[in-house]
């Protein structure tokens, strides 16, 4: 394994320090910016999008710094996956995608040999995640690194499969809304009209297997490309017309 993906809110100057820290220890190694524009702070964000990405590398080390908590007494952690590691902050960040990885075990990171020599303690992601990255790419183990570690902070924004209800977890640059619902969980097929509730608003929209199946400007419901339900707008921005907000509500009535 050679590929390290970076997913932080901490913009391309500060990740450009993380990039080079790792390539000092690591010089072989392919880095992939996932995203350094996650709303600050935003560790629900930063787990959706980690969430979302990190499935489709077949062998990585996935590293996310969304770290409100840094330089706290909050574990730096590693998680062991079927196909590969993520490093981070012990907030609950990593852990979403940990499980779409197959997770196996966490460790605590604590042995210093592994990190910077000077560890500035606003910035973990550079003097300790990234350092920590780039020896498991050279071959380092978890269990050489760390310790292992059960009381990790929890993390799950996906509703049960058979819930016909939840929240929108996420809202992306096209203002499409996405929801913590499977589509196994609602009583409809694609071509059925279905009432929804949106943030207290009702509205009726056609159940459709993507944009283009719905008029020009309206409203729909669609799977989502991570598999879970979102409500959109053929070429417009369902956020907009809803003035919908993530951590909303959203439930399933059925066809109308």
């Amino acid at each position: 394994m050679n590929t390290v993906t970076l997913t932080t809110d901490i913009g391309w100057r500060y990740a450009a320090q993380m990039k080079g820290r790792i390539l000092s220890i690591a010089p072989d190694a392919s880095i992939v910016d996932v995203a350094h524009d996650v709303a600050p702070q935003d560790i629900r964000e930063g787990a959706y999008v980690l969430y979302a990405t990190a499935p489709h590398f077949r062998e990585a080390v996935h590293v996310a710094v969304i770290d409100p908590g840094v330089g706290t007494s909050r574990s730096a952690i590693i998680a062991v996956c079927s196909h590969g590691y993520l490093v981070g902050p012990d907030n609950g960040v990593l852990i979403p995608a940990a499980r779409q990885l197959g997770l196996q075990r966490v460790y605590e990171i604590t042995a210093e040999r592994y990190m910077a020599d000077d560890i500035a303690p606003t910035f973990h992601g550079r003097d300790i995640f990234a350092p920590v990255a780039a020896h498991l790419l050279r071959g380092a183990q978890p269990d050489d690194i760390g310790v292992p570690y059960d009381d990790y902070v929890p993390l799950d924004f996906v509703s049960p499969d058979d819930a016909a209800s939840g929240t929108i977890i996420y809202i992306d640059r096209f203002g499409n809304l996405i929801t913590s619902m499977h589509p196994d969980g609602i009583d409809a097929s694609y071509g059925d009209t279905v009432e929804v509730t949106v943030a207290g608003s009702r509205f009726t929209l056609p159940y459709v297997p993507s944009y283009g199946h719905a008029d020009e400007g309206a409203l729909l419901l669609t799977a989502s490309s991570t598999g879970l339900l979102e409500v959109a707008c053929r070429n417009g921005n369902a956020q907009r017309m809803i003035q919908a907000s993530r951590g909303d509500h959203v439930a399933i009535h059925g066809p109308a």
